[in-house]
């Protein structure tokens, strides 16, 4: 099923690995994004959190700076930071806007070539002397569209995933290193919340995995 995709003649052939490179370019462009979201999380709602402080501080009339006019001007000065911060977001998650559609499109149009490409690879060996079987084209069109869309499924998923530990991995680590684990791991535990996510993830797949079956 595979070669008659990836080493069929070479406008097929180059479909076929062009359309790989850009499922696999997409995921991991989709992981940077998340890995981005999540530091602006982190700086919008720290950010929050501080400005909140100085307007219970205005409200009480109890400022650190000495006037509620400089509490004021302080407000002032973190709304203009939080509207920064918004667009920010909007930096971040404004390529999803055309880059999601586009690899989808670009997703279903590779199925689709696949599926022809199995089909005129059948249809080449098809053989008219054996007595026909009932409705074969048209398990031939369900088999070959059942295979596709389970391949890509498989593939969006696994991707994801991998990219996913790829980007996040570091980040766990490092804080890994900054909070303590709640029993001593020895070695490990400077990739403790690593492990945790690994196993936690494990756990998931196996209740989905049982649920399932």
């Amino acid at each position: 099923m595979f070669k008659e995709f990836f080493c069929s003649d070479c406008k097929t052939a180059l479909g076929a690995w062009v359309g790989m490179a850009v499922i696999i370019g997409y995921a991991a462009f989709l992981a940077h994004v998340k890995a981005q979201l999540n530091d602006w999380y982190a700086s919008f709602y720290d950010l929050l959190q501080e400005a909140g402080g100085i307007g219970i501080g205005v409200g009480s009339g109890d400022v650190d700076t000495g006037s509620g006019d400089a509490g004021a001007a302080s407000l002032v000065e973190f709304r203009g930071r939080v509207a920064e911060e918004l667009w920010k977001f909007v930096g971040v998650v404004a390529p999803l806007v055309w880059a999601s559609p586009a690899a989808k499109w670009v997703r279903s149009t590779w199925a689709l070539h696949w599926r022809l490409a199995l089909m005129r690879a059948y249809l080449a060996k098809w053989s008219t002397q054996h007595e026909p079987i009932e409705g074969a084209s048209q398990r031939l069109h369900e088999d070959t569209q059942r295979f596709s869309n389970g391949l890509e499924t498989c593939l969006i998923t696994l991707l994801d995933a991998a990219f996913t530990l790829i980007v996040f991995s570091p980040i766990l680590f490092e804080l890994s290193v900054q909070v303590a684990p709640p029993i001593d791991l020895g070695g490990l535990s400077k990739a403790w919340l690593w492990m945790v996510a690994w196993l936690a993830s494990r756990g998931a797949w196996r209740r989905r995995r049982r649920s399932t079956s």
